[in-house]
């Protein structure tokens, strides 16, 4: 997936960069909870030495948008169901009648808070950053001055 956008500010080995949000997210508000108008900034990897003010060119391959999409959305579902499961069979097993499905619900949203710690984490090494980030692929224009 490539698309265009202005860098607003330079890291060390990265990038912030600007653009308009593409037209798969127009349902997935994640980013910038439902405002569609406005643009998304987003870290790159900046191998070019592009700098503040040039238009690039950013490209994340299909499968680690994918691989995103899935571990944002189906890793703490998965984590989820099982702490429905766990607190449900666990409770059972030990006896617990009084509030059992209260007691599930909150087993379960731990389970889920568990996923995104993980995650986090995860997100943290340098390596998964690294492979998960997009990068600037082409400096499209220099910056106005």
């Amino acid at each position: 997936m490539k698309q265009c956008g202005l860098v607003v500010q330079t890291l060390d080995s990265t990038a912030k960069v600007r653009m308009q949000r593409h037209s798969s997210c127009a349902g997935c508000n994640a980013c910038k909870m439902g405002a569609e108008e406005n643009p998304i900034e987003l870290e790159a990897l900046n191998p070019k030495k592009a700098i503040q003010g040039q238009m690039v060119e950013v490209e994340m391959e299909h499968e680690h948008v994918l691989l995103a999409a899935f571990l944002m959305y189906v890793v703490p579902l998965i984590f989820l169901v099982v702490g429905v499961i766990v607190g449900h069979f666990g409770l059972k097993a030990m006896g617990v009648v009084a509030y059992a499905d209260f007691f599930t619900a909150i087993i379960a949203f731990s389970f889920t808070a568990l996923s995104y710690i993980i995650l986090n984490r995860s997100e943290r090494n340098q390596s998964f950053r690294e492979k998960m980030l997009p990068i600037i692929t082409d400096v499209i224009e220099e910056p106005a001055e």
